[in-house]
């Protein structure tokens, strides 16, 4: 019932990722907007990026979002209108990058994808075609989005096989940034008032059982019946927590496991919490380590590509339509 975590439903995360990846399809002779190493992003193209992507935020965040103010003068839209052109510049640059590789993608390979990820994921066919009507999108706009999506993860798979790290590397990672690598494992139990609350604590000090309290005790539901586990039992790090449950979060990361927090007030009760499991060693979180390690590496890869790369904007971005 109640989500802690900065999570979408899958709908929202697919529409999310393709949010900016209308490109490639009927350009029109006229105005430019911008070159990238001789390659041209027209003005239609960008147009059709930028509607999109305005329609995708007020259908996540509401009609009033292009409105808010972001300092600096300028409102979301002034910021999604400089990331639009952003993104359009990216994938000219990760294109252009994997013709000189000589890497391609196959259609089987995006039948396979539109299977596994989306077809499977959203529950059969029956639901992936709803869901494709549901959000206007055809199958072949649909499978053009996904292709770019998988131009860009080939891309991605590419530089990290090329990345070499040292152990010396990946510890001091490690230890420069640990508190965002420690992964932790809780659950709770969720009741309206503090008086509530404070009667369940005595319960446990008598020696109660904390999954049994929260299946009979815990407003939440949807975690009562699994012994009141967070985001199903999950391991999660500092930071996943939407901010009005920021307290919540410290908490859960200061308790030793199998420790028992005092009562800790948020706009939804009173939560009791048991951190069962937490990992913060090295070893155990190596594997963490590279794969943070490469993403970092990665965009600083990108960051090259574009400052290597010849590119031309045309387009007044300060100017308001």
């Amino acid at each position: 019932m109640f989500k802690f975590r900065k999570k979408y439903l899958i709908v929202v995360l697919i529409i999310s990722i393709m949010s900016l990846a209308f490109s490639g399809c009927g350009k029109k002779q006229g105005e430019i907007v911008a070159k990238v190493n001789g390659d041209v992003i027209t003005q239609e193209e960008f147009d059709r990026e930028f509607e999109m992507a305005k329609k995708i935020k007020q259908k996540q965040f509401g009609e009033d979002i292009l409105f808010k103010e972001m300092g600096n003068n300028k409102v979301f839209e002034d910021v999604l209108r400089e990331e639009t052109l952003d993104i359009l510049i990216e994938d000219k640059l990760i294109r252009q990058e994997l013709d000189r590789l000589n890497i391609t993608l196959t259609d089987e390979e995006i039948d396979r994808a539109i299977k596994t990820r989306y077809i499977d994921e959203l529950g059969g066919e029956e639901e992936y075609k709803a869901y494709l009507e549901n959000n206007g999108f055809t199958e072949e706009f649909f499978r053009q989005q996904l292709e770019r999506i998988l131009l860009f993860e080939k891309y991605a798979e590419y530089y990290f096989d090329k990345i070499e790290l040292s152990e010396k590397e990946l510890k001091d990672y490690f230890e420069k940034n640990k508190d965002s690598l420690i992964k932790v494992k809780a659950s709770h139990i969720l009741v309206p008032t503090e008086e509530e609350g404070k009667k369940v604590l005595e319960k446990l000090k008598k020696g109660e059982d904390f999954y049994s309290l929260a299946a009979t005790e815990s407003m939440d539901e949807d975690s009562a019946v699994k012994g009141g586990a967070i985001e199903d039992g999950n391991y999660f790090t500092r930071g996943e927590m939407l901010e009005s449950y920021k307290e919540i979060e410290n908490v859960i990361f200061q308790l030793n496991i199998g420790e028992i927090s005092d009562l800790v007030e948020s706009e939804l009760g009173y939560h009791i919490i048991l951190l069962e499991d937490k990992i913060d060693t090295y070893e155990e979180l190596k594997e963490d380590v590279i794969i943070r390690l490469k993403n970092e590496k990665y965009m600083e890869e990108l960051s090259n590509l574009k400052n290597k790369a010849k590119i031309k904007i045309y387009m007044d971005l300060n100017k308001k339509e």
